[in-house]
């Protein structure tokens, strides 16, 4: 399955009425009161008036195509290309440099879709749509172009916002993206193809889709509506005309609508896009923890709920540190909701603002306690923190598992994510660091130790069955 950013969306509604049919003491024998018998099944009849389910997608259309935007991209690309003279000359002063490659330069030009964020001019976007892009183009509904600049990008949520110089512009009305639900209606429209204006419709197929591996912070809304390259940064919408998403991407083997579409809740564009335009750059908010979901064989060993969030370590001079998480701590509950997901509790920490106390409720050797922590601002690069997480596993070995081994040192690599600096390395399951910058390691505390004092690369010692090989990893 190929993930596609829908670069190059809203609903109907079948209109029914209710009526709800029983009869008195239906189905009730000789026997029976009614009071002894169970109540009769309801049935539902449902009326459908084609007109009026016609008619609530036109007035849909009528109130969002005018903040509607096509957004057309220009980036200048270099590439090297192959240059043999037509007439080569053996007594060319050049000799052979003629036959040598040369670069060019060529022009990447890009589509997608835009939504009218306010009257002033900000118009809210993908991140794929404009990053790079030397110019950017904003066309309104009514054919008129505009240069845009570009205010700023979020990677992370693959958000953008851009302005272009204009007032009194049709601003779409904000719909919650909290209040969707599965099965809801929804509409799209965006320029997919280059064919501007275009209007799909579907349902919500699903809420909070993560996993997807397009971006940092996921939870995606799934719609059937159809999304296709050039809807990207497109508005969808709820039967009442209100934006609750940002078309981005679909899934796809043939490149086009499958039926499966992503878009971005607005919850989570417009408090992006609210940052960017007041500060240039999004303030998330920031613990200080390196966290892992908590499997069905971890809740087992800590005796913890499944889906809670255990505290795989603690990093330094942070807001965790200062607050006395532990290591192998358990987090069950923020802000007195329980914790379902690893994924879903750190998208709602970077969504809390920096400066923001909050409280987590906290399972340490059996025992329920409470965890009050003041936020940091995430740092823009986390590269330096990084360095404790080059996604492996680790797991100590006992006496009598090093007697076996042969080996007095060594931390065993129980898995490695296949996306990590240690994959990428050539580290595998099952293999046993004894070195790391020729410093001898035997728990996987040693091993994080080290690696956090370090910088750039790392020299590794590993014994992989029964002969020792040097690797190199970058952190």
């Amino acid at each position: 399955m190929r993930y596609i950013m829908a670069v190059s969306i809203v609903a109907a509604s079948v209109l029914l009425t209710g009526s709800v049919l029983a009869q008195p003491n239906a189905g009730l024998s000789s026997a029976e009161t009614p009071e002894q018998a169970s109540p009769p099944e309801t049935v539902y009849v449902a009326r459908y008036d084609p007109r009026a389910f016609s008619n609530s997608f036109i007035n849909i259309v009528k109130k969002v195509r005018p903040s509607v935007v096509t957004v057309t991209s220009t980036t200048t690309m270099r590439r090297m290309v192959p240059s043999f003279p037509l007439f080569p000359s053996p007594f060319s002063p050049w000799g052979s440099r003629r036959f040598g490659p040369r670069e060019e330069e060529y022009e990447r030009r890009g589509l997608g879709s835009g939504t009218v964020y306010s009257s002033d001019g900000y118009i809210l976007t993908n991140n794929h749509v404009v990053s790079g892009a030397d110019e950017i183009e904003v066309v309104l509904s009514d054919g008129t172009r505009y240069p845009a600049e570009l205010v700023g990008t979020d990677t992370r949520t693959d958000v953008a916002v851009i302005k272009i110089d204009a007032v009194g512009l049709h601003c779409i009305s904000m719909g919650d993206s909290d209040d969707l639900a599965v099965g809801e209606w929804v509409l799209a429209i965006g320029s997919p193809f280059a064919l501007s204006q275009t209007v799909t419709e579907g349902i919500i197929s699903y809420l909070g889709r993560t996993d997807i591996g397009l971006t940092d912070y996921e939870s995606y809304i799934q719609t059937s509506a159809a999304i296709n390259p050039g809807n990207s940064g497109g508005p969808l919408v709820n039967l009442n005309g209100d934006l609750v998403g940002i078309n981005s991407a679909i899934a796809s083997r043939s490149g086009g609508s499958e039926g499966v579409g992503f878009a971005i809740p607005i919850n989570v564009a417009s408090r992006v896009a609210d940052d960017l335009i007041e500060f240039g750059s999004v303030r998330r908010g920031w613990i200080g923890i390196m966290i892992q979901e908590v499997t069905p064989q971890l809740a087992e060993q800590f005796d913890a709920p499944e889906g809670a969030v255990l505290v795989a370590d603690i990093l330094g001079d942070t807001p965790a540190e200062r607050a006395g998480l532990e290591r192998g701590d358990v987090i069950v509950t923020l802000e007195g909701r329980e914790v379902d997901s690893a994924s879903e509790f750190r998208n709602e920490i970077a969504d809390f603002q920096p400066g923001r106390e909050i409280r987590l409720g906290v399972m340490r050797d059996g025992d329920r306690m409470s965890v009050d922590v003041t936020l940091d601002r995430q740092p823009e690069d986390l590269t330096a923190f990084s360095s404790t997480d080059p996604g492996w596993t680790l797991s100590s070995l006992d006496v009598a598992e090093l007697d076996e081994l042969g080996i007095i040192n060594g931390v065993l690599v129980s898995s490695v994510d296949p996306d990590g600096p240690a994959a990428e390395a050539g580290v595998k399951s099952g293999d046993i660091i004894l070195e790391i910058s020729r410093v001898s390691v035997s728990s996987p505390e040693e091993v994080r130790e080290v690696i956090r004092s370090s910088a750039g690369e790392v020299l590794l010692l590993v014994l992989r069955g029964d002969h020792t090989i040097y690797l190199v990893m970058n952190i």
